[in-house]
C-alpha cells in the first residue's frame, strides 16, 4: 500500500490533485482509522489512465468518470432510477445561452466542458452535477434555482418542514431544499448528501457561505487543493469566490444548513 504523495510521484501529479479527483468520484483510496489515504498498485493504474484522460484536453469528469465505467476493478456505479436526465433544463439553458448570442463553444470555453458534452445536456440527453450546474447558470448570467425554474418566494416568513421547495437538480445522492420563502439577502437551503456522493465539479460565484453540519459529516473542498473535514456540530464561512465542492466520504447521511448571501448560488 502507498502513501498519497508516493502515489502522486509514481502519477506525476501533485497530491491536491489526487484529493480533487477523489472528490469527483474518480478515484477510491483505502483509509486507515485515522483516515490516511492508502493506495493500491491498481489505484495507481486507475490514476495514471485518469491523467492520460485529462491530459487529451477534451473531457469532463463526468465523461473521465464514464470511460473508467469499463474498468472490471472500479465498476461503473448505476444511475438513480429517479434522477434521469432533465430535458426541460437542458432546454432552458440552450433558450438563455441563443438569448444572449453565445456560441455552443463559448459557453463551453467559459465552463471548462467539452462542446460535446454541453450538447448533450442540451438535448436532455445527459445530467451534470450540482456543480457543473451552477457553473452553466453563472456563465449565463442567472442564479442556480432559476436557470432551474424554481418559482419566486412567496412572502411567507415561516416555512413548515414539510413544505420546503425542493431544487429539481437531477443529481445523484444529493438533495437541496430552500428553508426561506421571501425575499432576502441569505439564501437558506438545507443540502441533504447520501454516502459517496457529492456536488461534482467546483463552484464560484459572488458573496460569502456559511454552513453548519447538523448530521453527518462532510468533506469541504476550496481551490482545488485545501479539503476540510467537518462533522456533526461543526460550522465554516468562506469567500464564495474560491471554488469549492463537497463530498460525502463517510457511511452515513450528512445534513448541512447552507447559507450565500447575496442569493448567488
Amino acid at each position: 500500500m502507498l502513501k498519497i504523495g508516493q502515489v502522486a510521484q509514481l502519477v506525476g501529479v501533485s497530491p491536491s490533485r489526487i484529493r480533487l479527483w477523489e472528490s469527483e468520484r474518480l478515484i477510491s483510496p483505502h483509509r486507515t482509522p485515522t483516515g490516511q489515504r492508502l493506495f493500491t498498485v491498481a489505484d495507481v493504474r486507475r490514476l495514471e489512465r485518469i491523467r492520460r484522460l485529462f491530459d487529451s484536453k477534451s473531457m469532463t469528469a463526468v465523461g473521465v468518470r464514464q470511460a473508467l465505467g469499463a474498468d472490471p476493478d472500479h465498476p461503473a456505479e448505476p444511475a438513480d432510477s429517479d434522477n434521469d436526465a432533465n430535458p426541460v433544463l437542458g432546454a432552458r439553458a440552450k433558450a438563455l445561452r441563443q438569448r444572449q448570442h453565445m456560441s455552443l463553444r463559448e459557453l463551453s470555453r467559459e465552463i471548462g466542458m467539452s462542446p460535446s458534452a454541453l450538447s448533450s445536456f442540451e438535448r436532455g440527453q445527459s445530467k451534470p452535477s450540482i456543480g457543473r450546474i451552477t457553473q452553466i447558470a453563472h456563465a449565463l448570467g442567472t442564479t442556480t434555482p432559476d436557470l432551474l425554474g424554481v418559482p419566486a418566494a412567496e412572502e411567507s416568513a415561516v416555512v413548515r418542514a414539510d413544505c420546503r421547495k425542493r431544487l429539481p437538480l437531477g443529481a445523484e445522492g444529493v438533495i437541496i431544499e430552500n428553508l426561506y420563502e421571501s425575499s432576502t439577502v441569505l439564501q437558506s437551503q438545507m443540502v441533504t448528501v447520501r454516502p459517496g456522493f457529492g456536488s461534482g465539479e467546483p463552484m464560484t460565484h459572488a458573496g460569502e457561505e456559511f454552513l453548519t453540519v447538523i448530521e453527518g459529516e462532510i468533506e469541504l473542498t476550496l481551490d482545488g487543493v485545501e479539503t476540510i473535514e467537518l462533522r456533526t456540530g461543526d460550522s465554516m464561512t468562506f469567500t464564495s469566490t474560491r471554488p469549492h465542492s463537497y463530498f460525502n466520504r463517510s457511511p452515513t447521511t450528512a445534513r448541512i444548513v447552507w447559507v450565500n448571501t447575496p442569493p448567488t448560488f
